[in-house]
């Protein structure tokens, strides 16, 4: 029988590698990523980051999205570089080699000068009070990743390291069907509605994402949220 692992992304800001316009606007995406969720599974094995075995990428996730959150813009300011660095990567743009290389710096354009100091304000993207439950299927790697969950080596965060997720980030495991059946918590509904339709997205290995759209029974108070959860997840 196949068992799947379930965690929560919720937090105050979540960040997923969007589109980067420019070194200087970087966007989230407005869900979690596979890329993100694999490396956010390696670092609980104690994997460094490109340094994880081809296991992890072959894993299934489906992400559901219990709440988009809203996108806030978080703006920040770079000190100016220094001369060593600003040669070196006019020099790297100069011979054409790609400015996201590992020996080469982020092309980061400076804002306007003040004084012979030049500044860049970046604008970065952020997901802020989202919900996602995700689901991770493997059929060969179930203790790896039972004991990764329990007992993780590196610190788990959504995206970026001052992004904690909050509690409860782990559910537990199960059969694949309880994502369907999970009920989705809707404190502020006034509609009484005793379901609501919620995007799946489907993250399989070398094929494009698959959305579909499923319906959930809602509650609404995170103690009824919970238990519903206790009754289809074993903890681990």
């Amino acid at each position: 029988m196949t068992t799947s692992f379930y965690v929560r992304l919720a937090g105050p800001l979540q960040s997923w590698a969007g589109a980067s316009v420019t070194g200087n606007i970087v966007h989230t995406e407005l869900e979690p990523t596979r890329s993100g969720l694999v490396g956010l599974l390696a670092g609980a094995c104690g994997y460094y980051r490109g340094e994880w075995p081809s296991w992890l990428d072959d894993l299934v996730f489906i992400v559901r999205n219990d709440n988009r959150g809203m996108l806030t813009d978080d703006f920040q300011t770079i000190n100016p570089p220094t001369v060593e660095k600003e040669f070196k990567r006019g020099l790297s743009i100069a011979l054409g080699r790609s400015i996201r290389a590992k020996d080469a710096l982020t092309h980061t354009p400076a804002g306007p000068t003040k004084k012979g100091a030049r500044t860049a304000v970046i604008t970065r993207t952020y997901i802020a009070n989202g919900e996602f439950l995700v689901q991770i299927t493997s059929n060969e790697h179930v203790d790896q990743i039972r004991e990764a969950l329990k007992n993780p080596v590196f610190t788990s965060y959504l995206g970026r390291k001052a992004f904690a997720p909050t509690f409860p980030f782990v559910l537990g495991e199960g059969s694949p069907a309880a994502l369907a059946k999970i009920p989705v918590y809707r404190p502020h509904d006034r509609s009484g509605a005793p379901s609501a339709r919620l995007q799946l997205k489907h993250l399989a290995p070398g094929v494009p994402p698959l959305a579909e759209i499923t319906t959930v029974p809602t509650v609404r108070s995170r103690g009824e949220w919970l238990d519903a959860v206790r009754s289809m997840l074993n903890p681990l």
